[in-house]
């Protein structure tokens, strides 16, 4: 019984295959033709408007990224000042308990030298 499919394909009938089905799927001279076997082709003056756009849109994206690390290094900074600050207070809430405690043991030291002055 023959095969009945042709198994090896002359160079022959793979290329005229490839212009035929060009030739079904595009018409001929079209521009699409063109487009998408050569490439787009692009007017210098449109590639300058998208290029002076394109400037100008990384350029506002330059100024936020910059506005952006000028706000974390003052958050940064804020971080730092909180930090002593909060330090500070520490250290005046521990020194107001030295005093609140000593100032407690003098009056009574005083309260004492005070009675005992008066019997």
């Amino acid at each position: 019984m023959p095969p009945k499919f042709k198994r090896h394909v002359d160079s022959y009938d793979y290329v005229s295959s490839k212009d035929t089905e060009r030739a079904n799927l595009l018409e001929d001279g079209s521009d699409e033709e063109d487009f998408f076997l050569k490439g787009p082709n692009a007017k210098p003056s449109k590639l300058n408007v998208r290029n002076n756009k394109i400037d100008r849109v990384q350029g506002q994206v330059n100024e936020v990224v910059g506005v952006m690390q000028n706000n974390i290094d003052k958050v940064l900074d804020r971080g730092e000042r909180l930090e002593d600050l909060q330090d500070k207070s520490e250290d005046l809430s521990s020194n107001a308990d030295i005093f609140r405690s000593r100032s407690k043991g003098l009056k009574n030291t005083m309260w004492w030298k005070n009675c005992r002055v008066r019997y």
